[in-house]
């Protein structure tokens, strides 16, 4: 049963998120988190850094260790697990990519097609927003009287910013860099 369960649950967040792997960050935290318990906040966080920083489609990477987590939380197998979630994560993009390549031309030419492709991108926006205000709390310690804000954190991420900015680098660079910033505060007493 579980694994229709993660089936399911993946199918629907590979459905209906627009916009790649991080808008669906919302949407994985809501099913894996809160609706099913299958981790918490901070092992949700961890599995996004770790998606990010393994190679592949960060969608495919977040959906596999899910379903491991599932797994384990559930005593199923975890391979098959990790099967059923990322199959179900990306069912959905092979179906519609196959649907739109057939009637590409077809479609942009709709006007209905045009405004919803319009409208759906202020959305994805917002989807963005609300993963990078979530990774924000999680990662600084955020609270509203601001008493407990992660300053080690904070500045990792402003450096990771201006280098990112400054040096037009990748993501792998990042993450090394900030894995490398980790170890270092670790070593002279800081928390991140």
């Amino acid at each position: 049963m579980i694994y229709l369960i993660l089936f399911w649950t993946f199918f629907k967040v590979g459905l209906f998120t627009i916009g790649g792997g991080y808008a669906m960050i919302p949407l994985i935290r809501q099913a894996v988190v809160e609706e099913h318990a299958w981790m918490d906040e901070t092992q949700f966080t961890d599995f996004v850094g770790i998606a990010e920083s393994t190679p592949g489609p960060f969608a495919v990477n977040i959906s596999t260790f899910s379903g491991v987590q599932a797994a384990h939380q559930t005593a199923a197998h975890p391979f098959i697990a990790s099967l059923c979630s990322t199959f179900g994560v990306i069912l959905p993009s092979i179906l519609i990519i196959l649907l739109i390549a057939g009637l590409f031309h077809l479609l942009l030419k709709h006007w209905s097609v045009k405004a919803a492709l319009q409208g759906a991108r202020p959305a994805v926006i917002g989807l963005l927003a609300a993963a990078t205000c979530f990774l924000a709390i999680n990662t600084f310690h955020l609270s509203l009287s601001l008493t407990t804000l992660n300053g080690a954190a904070l500045f990792v991420a402003a450096c990771c910013y201006g280098f990112a900015h400054l040096t037009k680098c990748g993501a792998l660079w990042l993450i090394l860099f900030g894995a490398a910033m980790g170890l270092l505060a670790h070593l002279f007493g800081f928390t991140l």
